[in-house]
């Protein structure tokens, strides 16, 4: 139970609500730039997790001697959103607790990506791709504010509260449904690849639910 819990802390449902929280907050503080450079990397970071499982179910493009069918989402938005929210959230601290709660955040995103891992939801190499992915453009984010803001204000420190401590125990939304939605109507087909036997599964995909709860023909409601 304690690996979903932390694997929870990826989700979408919590990480794009840090995200957006961040990017208030920087609209909030005029931080203009720094708000568009913070949306751009986060998106981009997030296209490209999307990207690599699409180019799989629909394709199978991916690297089968690692076991890699696309990047981590969970790692990916996880590496992203913490280690950026720690820094916003220290940045008129001294220095060495800035540093340390990075790290912390950073630690966390590892834990995310291991927990991923131990639920098997993905391979070593697919997590520890989407953590750096996530983390690199955390790191890029940092490298480019400067500490001349104040302090984080409290509406941030609430969102970031109820992001950690009540989301994850929400129902996450259906994206891996979505994903694959996306990647077949892209290949114009309705078997996806299969980790497994790298090849298309013998049979159309069938949404896990009810007919009734089917809509677009392969996401459940």
């Amino acid at each position: 139970m304690i690996w979903s819990y932390i694997s929870a802390l990826g989700g979408l449902n919590v990480t794009v609500l840090v995200g957006l929280a961040i990017a208030a907050w920087l609209v909030g503080a005029r931080c203009w730039r720094l708000s568009l450079a913070w949306c751009v990397l986060f998106g981009v970071a997030l296209a490209a997790a999307v990207a690599s499982q699409v180019a799989f179910i629909g394709w199978g493009i991916g690297v089968r001697p690692l076991d890699f069918t696309g990047f981590s989402g969970h790692a990916t938005r996880a590496a992203a959103v913490y280690p950026v929210a720690a820094f916003l959230l220290l940045e008129r601290r001294p220095l060495w607790l800035r540093i340390a709660g990075v790290a912390c955040a950073v630690l966390l995103a590892a834990l995310v990506a291991g927990a991923r891992i131990k639920i098997g939801a993905h391979s070593v190499s697919e997590a520890v791709a989407g953590f750096c992915l996530g983390l690199g453009a955390a790191m890029l984010f940092i490298r480019l504010a400067h500490a001349n803001r104040r302090g984080a204000p409290k509406p941030l420190l609430i969102a970031l509260a109820l992001a950690m401590l009540l989301l994850p125990s929400a129902e996450p939304p259906n994206t891996h449904q979505w994903v694959t939605a996306l990647a077949l109507a892209l290949a114009h087909q309705d078997r996806p690849y299969l980790r497994g036997s790298w090849k298309p599964a013998g049979s159309p995909y069938v949404p896990p639910c009810e007919p009734e709860r089917v809509r677009f023909g392969y996401v459940c409601t």
